[in-house]
C-alpha cells in the first residue's frame, strides 16, 4: 500500500497507482452485495425470534435494522484496504484515524441543535410526519428502544457515513475530477437510497438530500466523516428516544412523508450545523488534506 501524497484532498483517496481506478466501481457493489447479505441474515434472524406486527417496530426489530446498517463500517474498511490497496483509517479522515476532539465538538454542537429544534417544532405546533404525534404514551418497551438507540444508533449511523460519504464520495472522487459532482451524485444516491416516490414523499426526498448535500461539503471541507457522523447520530437518537417516548418507532423507522414546514425546520437546522461545523473545524485548525498531521 502507496501512503497518499502530501496535499492529497479527501474525496482523493481511494485514487492511488496500487489499484486501478476502475476498481472502485467493483468495490462499491461489492459492499452493496455484502450488506443485502449480512442484512438477511440479521433480518431474518430477528424475525424468526419475533415478527412485528404491520407498521409498529420492536426494540428488537429497531436492534435489526442497526446492526444490519452497522455492517457497513467493516465492510466498507474491508473493501478499501483489500481491494483498493488503500492504508487502513483513510475512509475515516486525511489523519488516517478518526479525530475524536473533533468529533466531539460536532457531537456537542448537533445535540444541542437538535434539542433546541425538537423544541421548536413541539413549542410552535409544527406539524410531524406522518404517523408522528406531538404528545401520547410511550411505548410498550419505551426503555428498551431508548437502550437499544443509545447503544446503537450512532454506530448505524456511522455505517451509513461510511458507505455514502466514505466509500462512494472518495469512488466518485477516484473518477471524476468535480468535487461538485462528488458532492451532488454522492447526495443523490443516498437520498434515493432511503425510497424515491411513491417510498417517499417529495417534501422527504428534499429533507434527505439537504442533510446528505451539507454532510458531504462538510466531510470535504474538514476532511474527515466525523462532522457528518456527528449530525447524523445524534438526528437519530434524539428521533428515536422522542419516538419512544410517543409510541410512535414503526411510523419513525418507516416515515414516506413529512409536510414541508418541517422540512423547512430541518434544513435550517442542517445549514446551520454546516456553518457551526466549519467555524470549529476553523477554529481547531483542520485540514481538507493530507498536508499535515491533524488533530
Amino acid at each position: 500500500m502507496t501512503a497518499p501524497t502530501p496535499g492529497t484532498p479527501y474525496q482523493r483517496l481511494l485514487r492511488n497507482p496500487d489499484a486501478p481506478n476502475g476498481y472502485v466501481v467493483l468495490g462499491a457493489l461489492t459492499i452493496l452485495v455484502g450488506w443485502m447479505f449480512a442484512s438477511l441474515i440479521i433480518i431474518g434472524t430477528q424475525q424468526a425470534i419475533r415478527k412485528d406486527p404491520d407498521g409498529t417496530i420492536s426494540w428488537l426489530g429497531l436492534l435489526a435494522t442497526n446492526l444490519s446498517l452497522i455492517v457497513l463500517i467493516p465492510l466498507s474498511m474491508l473493501i478499501a484496504r483489500k481491494l483498493n490497496r488503500q492504508a487502513p483509517g483513510l475512509l475515516s479522515s486525511v489523519a488516517g484515524r478518526l479525530r475524536w476532539r473533533p468529533m466531539l465538538w460536532f457531537g456537542g454542537a448537533a445535540l444541542v441543535l437538535e434539542l433546541i429544534m425538537l423544541a421548536v417544532i413541539q413549542f410552535g405546533g409544527i406539524q410531524l410526519a406522518t404517523g408522528e404525534r406531538h404528545g401520547g404514551g410511550a411505548a410498550p418497551d419505551a426503555i428498551a428502544v431508548i437502550a437499544v438507540t443509545l447503544l446503537t444508533s450512532t454506530f448505524q449511523a456511522a455505517g451509513e457515513e461510511y458507505y455514502f460519504r466514505g466509500y462512494l464520495l472518495q469512488a466518485m472522487g477516484a473518477l471524476v475530477r468535480s468535487t461538485a459532482i462528488v458532492v451532488v451524485v454522492t447526495s443523490l444516491l443516498f437520498t434515493a437510497a432511503h425510497g424515491i416516490w411513491p417510498w417517499q414523499s417529495p417534501a422527504l426526498f428534499v429533507d434527505r438530500l439537504a442533510f446528505g448535500l451539507v454532510a458531504a461539503v462538510l466531510v470535504v471541507r474538514t476532511g474527515g466523516l466525523e462532522a457528518s457522523i456527528s449530525a447524523h447520530a445524534a438526528n437519530n437518537v434524539v428521533t428515536f428516544i422522542f419516538a419512544a417516548l410517543t409510541n410512535t418507532v414503526g411510523a419513525s423507522l418507516g416515515v414516506k412523508d413529512a409536510p414541508w414546514s418541517l422540512v423547512t425546520v430541518d434544513v435550517v437546522k442542517f445549514v446551520a450545523f454546516g456553518a457551526i461545523a466549519l467555524v470549529i473545524a476553523r477554529r481547531l485548525g483542520l485540514t481538507a488534506d493530507t498536508s499535515k498531521s491533524l488533530v
